[in-house]
């Protein structure tokens, strides 16, 4: 028998060696083995995340309730609720009804923002809608932008597990008030105003309607 021969007898039984050894320690995968995905038996059980609550909670009252704390212990009561509010995502929808419930109410128009007022707000607007209309009066304005929004205080009320948000808005607008004869006797076509406002907004915590309703506005 020749060296190249015996050669490969030896690399042969080397490579067996090694095979049955790696058998041993990892096992093998004979047949259909479950993955997480594949196994639709077993699933994680869904358990609140006391960190993350706690983290998020942290964040918010860094970013907008420093030094607050009656807002940050409403604020935890309602995370506690709905594990997924956050002051960010309220606040820039809070931006959006602003500029909406604004321009509605500018034209004299506040049926497309029905949804979003509470009882008294809307009353309140519809009087002074009715009082602008028989004096004649037009408001035509435009929403050049918003300069700044800021929350002002968070209640969080236990009995009715309602919650109330104060928010500051700080906004660029055109406007001109006209008389019935088009005529401009307030305000000027090319001037932009500042235009700040407090309001608040309340809702139900856990309820169905993601819906915040404009219970009180002021400034």
């Amino acid at each position: 028998m020749n060296n190249t021969i015996i050669q490969l007898l030896v690399l042969a039984g080397v490579a067996l060696f090694l095979i049955i050894r790696l058998r041993n320690v990892l096992g093998t995968r004979d047949g259909f083995e479950p993955t997480n995905e594949n196994n639709k038996d077993v699933k994680p059980e869904a358990k609140e995340n006391p960190e993350t609550i706690n983290d998020d909670l942290t964040e918010d009252i860094i970013d907008y309730l420093p030094g607050d704390k009656k807002s940050a212990e409403a604020l935890n009561k309602i995370k506690q609720q709905e594990l997924g509010f956050s002051l960010t995502e309220f606040i820039g929808g809070a931006a959006s009804a602003y500029e909406m419930i604004l321009m509605a109410f500018q034209a004299g128009d506040i049926g497309s923002v029905d949804n979003l007022l509470g009882a008294e707000v809307k009353s309140n607007f519809e009087a002074a809608i009715s009082d602008r209309n028989l004096k004649g009066l037009i408001i035509e304005s435009d929403f050049i932008g918003m300069r700044d929004t800021a929350i002002k205080s968070v209640v969080f009320n236990d009995k009715k597990s309602s919650a109330e948000i104060s928010v500051s808005f700080l906004a660029d607008i055109k406007s001109v008030v006209k008389n019935k004869d088009g005529d401009v006797i307030e305000g000027e076509n090319t001037e932009i105003k500042k235009q700040f406002d407090i309001w608040v907004f309340s809702r139900n915590v856990g309820s169905e309607s993601p819906n915040w309703l404009l219970i009180e506005t002021g400034s």
